[in-house]
């Protein structure tokens, strides 16, 4: 059964019938699949990324092109990130006149990774604010998750807590205590090694942290999490608030997570 919307066209996965699961209930948990900027060549939005679109490199068909073409114009909007859902913020790059936000592929309930390839979808509205931030060069999507979905190590502490560790670092000569936020970069590659690979080299771009140091960081500060087979990932971590104040995104990191 399929209720589509009447204007609606596609090629529904649904007809491959792989498997049934009769009386199986679950929570709703709507988000978009695809949201995004436009990329600067024209290619389906299901490909606009690195997992599906390596099918598009030499491929025999008009969308077919080079990988570095690919790289060139994608801007990874289609990221099946579950967290990508009401009350986030979401950065994107820009690469044609104007960005070109797009949206759409609504799922009702995905867990992270999208494992069987597929999810449940519902039809539904999305508004946006959309705010322009100037000199911010990136080549993919940085998210600022909901509290709720952050990784436990990336959440902001607490009063208490941020004293607690005041009061240990005095104790051990530590005086400086590092002021941080959370922030995630979505990487993506033709498999989860590249693609956590992709996000991490990402992060050490955009922030100027040593990758090294990027990889301590999203190992005691964050986590690296699936958000979809076969290769997009999310590369989670709290980040200095001066290199985030430096990107120009502080004040929505402050903002998103009510950091004093």
């Amino acid at each position: 059964m399929s209720a589509l919307p009447v204007l609606a066209a596609q090629h529904s996965i649904l007809s491959l019938a792989r498997a049934d699961m009769p009386g199986v209930a679950t929570h709703m948990r709507p988000f978009l699949g695809n949201i995004g900027t436009t990329p600067s060549r024209d290619l389906p939005d299901s490909h606009n990324c690195a997992d599906f679109g390596q099918y598009l490199i030499d491929a025999p068909h008009r969308y077919g092109m080079s990988e570095a073409d690919l790289h060139a114009a994608k801007t990874d909007g289609h990221m099946d990130t579950d967290a990508v859902r009401e009350g986030c913020i979401l950065i994107c790059p820009v690469k044609v006149p104007g960005a070109g936000v797009y949206m759409g592929d609504m799922h009702a309930q995905q867990g992270n990774g999208e494992i069987a390839g597929h999810a449940t979808d519902v039809s539904g509205e999305t508004e946006l604010t959309v705010e322009v931030i100037k000199g911010l060069a990136i080549d993919g999507p940085i998210l600022l998750q909901n509290l709720e979905d952050l990784p436990p190590l990336a959440r902001p502490m607490s009063a208490q807590e941020g004293q607690k560790v005041r009061e240990l670092g005095a104790r051990w000569g530590q005086r400086d205590i590092e002021e941080s936020g959370p922030i995630t970069f979505i990487g993506s590659g033709p498999d989860l090694n590249a693609a956590t690979k992709n996000g991490l080299q990402r992060a050490a771009d955009v922030t100027g942290l040593l990758y090294d140091e990027v990889l301590n960081r999203a190992t005691i500060t964050g986590s690296i999490e699936i958000s979809r087979l076969p290769g997009t990932v999310r590369v989670t971590f709290l980040c200095p608030l001066n290199v985030l104040d430096r990107m120009g995104v502080g004040h929505l990191v402050r903002e998103n997570y009510q950091l004093g």
